[in-house]
């Protein structure tokens, strides 16, 4: 009879345990880091609408976004979807900072503006700052294909 505790046998994984545990890994770390795909906000209403009637807000920066005084949040909606002309857009970002430029270690700002968006084009809204004492932040809205801001001002 054997009185040597199982746990107690020295054991070492296989070649195909070992195959198994990276091949897993692999398809884990693809799933964590594949590219979210468009998931876009009708903030507009009626049926469909072509893609020439409509305005592309994408986040980009921003964590949360307002339009026309409706909240909308990244963590729900990758882009929002609007019809050509006015609207007004509200948007914050939160930037990681030194502990000794703010003691919690994060500052958050934003900004407001009236913009008037063009049918068939993709815009992005972006934010970023200046490091170090005094520090500036800076909120614009750019046209993806083209780079121009339509609102607000870019970090110089």
């Amino acid at each position: 009879m054997n009185l040597t505790p199982f746990h107690l046998t020295p054991s070492h994984p296989g070649p195909r345990k070992l195959l198994l545990f990276c091949a897993l890994s692999l398809v884990l770390f693809a799933c964590a880091t594949a590219p979210r795909e468009p998931l876009p906000y009708k903030l507009y209403p009626g049926p469909l609408r072509p893609a020439a009637e409509l305005a592309i807000v994408k986040f980009g920066d921003a964590q949360f976004v307002a339009f026309d005084g409706r909240p909308t949040s990244h963590a729900d909606w990758t882009e929002v979807h609007l019809l050509a002309g006015a609207h007004e857009i509200e948007w914050q970002a939160e930037f990681g900072v030194s502990v000794m430029v703010e003691p919690g270690g994060w500052a958050r700002g934003g900004r407001k503006v009236d913009v008037t968006l063009e049918g068939g084009h993709a815009y992005v809204l972006r934010a970023d700052r200046t490091t170090g004492y005094g520090y500036r932040m800076y909120f614009w809205i750019e046209e993806e294909a083209s780079g121009r801001v339509v609102a607000g001002e870019r970090r110089p």
